[in-house]
């Protein structure tokens, strides 16, 4: 076990009120992570909330302890621990942080190469293929007893962050943890089909509009796709079913770079998904020099200005980084 780990699990015993935060628009890595967490210090008796200021998907709602996750309250709160789980950066808490009036202890853990390290304690392992890894050595490390409700969420954490343990970050370490996790009697066909195969409709409407304007350039290396806020009205899909429709562009056979530019509410606003197929391809330092960041294979970032602006500058970034590489 190391410091950190040790330290954490000490603070974990001794103190008594906990709030436990992830990301905003969270993916099945926040939500299984969030929910192991406070699951761990319920098991402990302590008093723990779990926040974010968007709804569980639905997807994720069959997790166990779903229903803990709520939205921030209108009144703020003091804890002793504030935990931020899976976040890189501490504004992707949304409205949460200023919910906070006071803390002992501020955490924070994380497995993403491009967190900014924003706590007191900052627990970060970018070999860590996703959070639910580490908390996972958390619970194994730190002398916690492992449920079969914690097992289900950190399977649903590891097996999404991985691409169902398919993308190049599956490693030997996290399949133990997964072999663990199945161990403890999880469902792993059930499980699977409420994440991979019970999206609605509406998701598959948009992928039709959305596939039908897909774009190849860079000699068919990069293949580009636009979530309009048309296609959102039109299809009825809601912001959480964006989830894994950039994987419909990266399975492209000759394709390094797979882009996803999705138009937000706010005027003005867009984001953007980036994923590489190719080690020398690097879109966490492209989505670094716009403002966001993520991993090696997948990052994001957002941006203000016009649709086509971003797009433009977006596409010459990634030329030049397939050009640097020798692709």
């Amino acid at each position: 076990m190391n410091d950190l780990c040790r330290d954490i699990a000490e603070i974990m015993r001794r103190e008594q009120s906990f709030l436990i935060l992830t990301h905003y628009r969270p993916d099945g890595d926040a939500i299984g992570s969030q929910l192991a967490l406070t699951m761990i210090l319920q098991g402990l008796g302590k008093t723990v909330e779990a926040w974010n200021d968007d709804d569980v998907p639905a997807k994720f709602k069959f997790l166990p302890g779903a229903k803990l996750i709520t939205r921030p309250p209108e009144t703020p709160k003091s804890f002793d621990v504030v935990i931020a789980i899976d976040t890189s950066t501490w504004q992707r808490v949304g409205t949460a942080a200023a919910k906070i009036v006071g803390k002992k202890h501020f955490i924070n853990i994380d497995h993403h190469v491009s967190n900014e390290k924003f706590a007191q304690i900052n627990w970060i392992v970018p070999a860590a293929p996703a959070s639910g890894q580490i908390v996972f050595d958390l619970i194994k490390h730190g002398g916690f007893t492992l449920t079969t409700d914690m097992a289900q969420c950190l399977f649903a954490a590891i097996s999404t962050d991985t691409g169902s343990f398919m993308f190049a970050n599956t490693t030997a370490a996290c399949l133990r943890a997964a072999a663990e996790l199945v161990e403890t009697g999880i469902n792993v066909g059930e499980l699977s089909r409420h994440v991979y195969e019970s999206y609605p409709y509406a998701r598959l409407r948009m992928l039709q509009m959305a596939l039908a304007d897909l774009k190849l350039t860079d000699h068919k290396h990069t293949a580009y796709f636009w979530l309009t806020k048309d296609m959102f009205t039109n299809s009825g899909a809601k912001r959480e079913d964006t989830e894994g429709l950039i994987d419909f562009a990266r399975a492209i056979e000759g394709v390094v770079v797979a882009l996803l530019f999705e138009e937000l509410d706010e005027p003005g606003k867009c984001r953007v998904s980036f994923r590489s197929k190719h080690p020398k391809v690097d879109v966490n330092s492209i989505a670094r020099h716009f403002g966001g960041g993520g991993h090696r294979e997948a990052a994001g970032a957002r941006f203000s200005g016009l649709p086509q602006e971003v797009e433009t500058k977006v596409l010459a970034a990634v030329t030049s980084a397939l050009q640097a590489a020798g692709i």
